[in-house]
């Protein structure tokens, strides 16, 4: 019989309700990522390549045909016009150049979304250009600037940090905090790109373990940081990341998309 003092502290227990995101499409020609479409089952949003770091017209169909019928949310996975590079490498845009290459990525992606009885619901940024909002406030004002004139509803999901919530402030675009767990975070609880992310299965369930819990993460002085989590990013670069997203899914009571997420912390929904 189980005790009722551990029937007490069960019911006491929060639920845990997080959105699992993870790329898709990150492939062109015959170039393909053998692994994340095994990630489907345990993510609520996928980040769908627009054809500018990656996702050329006929992966972006297949993988929006894929999701169609599943209980998934569309985001658009941005970059800079970099298939050599993979979108890794650095650009300095203005406002303006910024700005149309962000609208004719969400331009093409929705066109084929529409095609498919979907719309896109969130953006995020992509290798360099994430990189870049995530220590530069212009490029990412410039980003949700842009977001807004193609639709202000739509939610801007970018790296943990300060200048999120600022840009948020300012361009009233609504944003979602990201934790990527195998990064290496600063004591100010941003991430240190500079850093090789860390792929050890353990360490990544520790971080996941620690931003659930106590919305902290392990620095790189192995002290705590408070850090905002909205949603996890699973990785599909490693020879584990399967092994860990069936972990991390099972770490969590309810795996629910963002928007699902902020509408019921509200009260808006039961």
């Amino acid at each position: 019989m189980v005790p009722i003092s551990n029937l007490k502290a069960n019911q006491n227990k929060p639920k845990i309700i997080m959105d699992l995101n993870c790329d898709l499409a990150q492939s062109f020609g015959v170039y393909k990522n053998d692994i994340e479409y095994s990630l489907l089952p345990y993510v609520s949003t996928v980040n769908i390549s627009c054809g500018a770091h990656a996702g050329d017209p006929i992966a972006i169909m297949e993988a929006l045909d894929t999701i169609q019928n599943k209980n998934i949310a569309l985001c658009a996975h941005i970059g800079y016009p970099d298939l050599q590079g993979f979108g890794y490498r650095e650009m300095s845009l203005t406002k303006d150049q910024m700005e149309s290459m962000v609208l004719y990525q969400l331009g093409a992606l929705s066109a084929m979304a529409k095609a498919h009885h979907m719309d896109i619901e969130y953006v995020r940024p992509h290798g360099a250009l994430y990189k870049q909002a995530a220590e530069n406030y212009e490029v990412s004002y410039y980003i949700a600037d842009a977001i807004k004139r193609f639709n202000p509803w739509l939610i801007y999901v970018g790296a943990s940090c300060p200048e999120l919530d600022a840009v948020q402030e300012e361009t009233e675009v609504r944003v979602a905090h990201e934790f990527m767990p195998e990064k290496v975070y600063t004591v100010e609880g941003r991430i240190d790109f500079s850093k090789a992310p860390v792929y050890d299965e353990e360490e990544i369930l520790s971080q996941v373990e620690l931003a659930l819990h106590k919305s902290s993460v392990r620095n790189e002085e192995r002290s705590l940081s408070s850090i905002k989590c909205d949603t996890i990013h699973l990785n599909t670069k490693s020879h584990n990341a399967l092994a860990i997203a069936e972990k991390i899914y099972g770490m969590i009571d309810e795996v629910s998309p963002v928007a699902l997420n902020k509408v019921s912390s509200a009260g808006w929904i039961d």
